[in-house]
């Protein structure tokens, strides 16, 4: 096992096998990590009703279930990105991935909505800890552009895979055994991304050793946790001194985090990073398409059990098409990076997106599925368009030891994007309609809410669209072209710490040219 501080580059020599094998065990931890986390997002979806019915969840119970998961994700990504940065990116990984593990067993063991939400809670810290690693991992092991494009099209394959056995395998468990096992099936991945990540390359951190931000995460996490706790209250409990005091309180959190991230000598939230146009469109892009995704993946969760009366392995199966999809598009972004400029492929991809979700707020609540199901495929080819592109850009827009950072932020714009998904969808179904553990059917009232949720995904799709053409079209060249690349200033440290222009979108940044690690070819994936 490699020690900590042992350099990515190996004795081997740049076309070695050292290099190539630190690569791949790398590329098989990041990517088991990856499998674990949305494996658990899609096999959760399906695995609700049944929740609802064993522990009398009414709609705001379910509510908390995914929220509690995704609220401590989204607070506490910037300090595992931080943390990542000062004690080691392996380190934090296998921390984050036991925590995931041990959080996945309380909620398999959970007796009541309260623990079940507690053990969601332990999955988010783990997650909000492994997650910024992953993608600075890959963007240090592989430094170079082709080599890095590969690394992120097997990423975002990895993501269309577990997208695509989430919905049966969850499915499938939740009807066949229990909705307990859909916990269960995650600690064979946590055990396997463990033994991968065992053997990670540790290279050490390549800028100066940041000091902590406390209250910048004191001022964010009470920011998600005061305005989740309004969002999720508010439509069923009605608009109390309570609700409105956490609103309030919330938003006062949010006025004053910017401020004090201005005056922080190493802030948490770097705002630096939104000076270059082409970070803040793809984390905008990545903000809209988690809102999206996570709404409409609801909706069609409680479209096909509760409306269709489908039991959880048919919604799995039903759900197929949708994510085969995600896989396809992924693929086809691949095939087409070299023809195709990458803020084409994302605007291409968001827009069929949106298209699809207000075709299917037409058609899936009043027609069968016979009908509707193509268009939420469409919808997921759409996605897998957008994944690995507007990843790349993401990790273009900053200096290479920034990655950490520049990760955890568009991680936590993305699950911001995701629990106001969530929340959104109970704010569109309204307080008049709840889920009560006997109900067998939905009313007119919660098809309308459904329907409505599905206009605010195409919606938001649409704006990921428009977000796309107006911030990073301008910027984005294929190379060192007439376009002028978009450039983010470096807070610290000069040309001799890696500064430079960083470029998004189609440009040749810091780390492109020659491969840091020395070998001239990737792995093959």
């Amino acid at each position: 096992m490699l020690r900590d501080d042992q350099e990515v580059t190996g004795p081997a020599g740049p076309a070695g096998t050292t290099a190539r094998r630190r690569r791949t065990l790398t590329l098989w931890a990041v990517c088991s990590a990856l499998f674990l986390a949305l494996l658990d997002s899609t096999v959760v979806g399906l695995a609700l009703p049944s929740v609802r019915r064993d522990l009398g969840a009414g709609l705001a119970g379910l509510q908390w279930i995914v929220a509690a998961y995704v609220c401590p994700y989204a607070a506490l990504l910037l300090t595992g990105g931080f943390l990542g940065d000062r004690l080691g990116r392996r380190r934090v990984f296998l921390a984050g991935t036991a925590l995931f593990t041990a959080g996945s067993l309380v909620c398999a063991a959970a007796g009541s909505v309260a623990v079940l939400a507690a053990g969601r809670a332990v999955q988010g810290v783990g997650a909000a800890a492994v997650t910024p690693q992953t993608l600075a991992l890959l963007s240090q092991v592989f430094p170079g552009e082709r080599e890095r494009a590969r690394a992120l099209s097997t990423w975002s394959a990895v993501s269309g895979l577990a997208l695509l056995l989430g919905p049966v395998a969850g499915g499938s468990s939740a009807e066949l055994l229990g909705w307990r096992s859909v916990f269960l099936l995650n600690v064979p991945v946590g055990l396997l991304a463990l033994a991968a990540g065992r053997h990670l390359p540790a290279p050490p951190p390549a800028g100066p050793r940041r000091t902590p931000d406390p209250p910048g995460q004191i001022l964010l996490a009470a920011c998600l946790g005061l305005a989740t706790c309004a969002a999720v209250q508010g439509p069923h409990t009605g608009w109390t001194a309570p609700v409105t005091t956490a609103l309030a309180l919330a938003v006062a959190a949010a006025c004053a985090l910017p401020l004090v991230e201005r005056r922080a000598t190493h802030p948490a939230l770097r705002l630096d990073f939104f000076r270059g146009r082409v970070f803040t469109g793809t984390t905008a892009v990545t903000f809209l398409t988690a809102l999206a995704l996570n709404a409409a993946y609801l909706v069609l969760s409680l479209l096909l059990q509760v409306l269709g009366r489908a039991s959880p392995g048919q919604a799995g199966v039903r759900l197929l098409p949708t994510m085969a999809a995600v896989v396809a598009g992924a693929v086809l972004a691949r095939r087409t990076g070299r023809s195709l400029k990458p803020w084409r492929a994302v605007a291409t991809g968001t827009a069929l997106a949106g298209v699809s979700l207000l075709a299917l707020a037409t058609l899936a609540v009043d027609r069968p599925y016979a009908v509707w199901w193509p268009a939420a495929a469409l919808m997921g080819l759409g996605m897998g368009l957008v994944m690995a592109p507007n990843q790349a850009a993401l990790l273009g827009g900053v200096r290479p030891e920034d990655t950490g950072q520049a990760a955890a932020m568009g991680g936590v714009l993305q699950q911001i994007g995701a629990l106001l998904g969530v929340a959104s969808l109970g704010a569109v179904l309204g307080s008049s309609v709840d889920l009560p553990a006997s109900a067998a059917a939905a009313d007119t009232g919660l098809a309308s809410g459904l329907r409505h949720g599905l206009l605010l995904a195409g919606i938001c799709c649409l704006t990921a669209t428009t977000a796309t053409v107006l911030l990073t079209r301008e910027r984005v060249g294929r190379g060192r072209g007439r376009h002028r690349p978009d450039t983010v200033p470096a807070r610290t440290g000069g040309p001799e710490a890696g500064g430079g222009a960083v470029t998004g979108f189609g440009s040749r940044g810091p780390s492109a040219g020659a491969d840091r690690d020395g070998g001239g070819q990737g792995p093959s994936v």
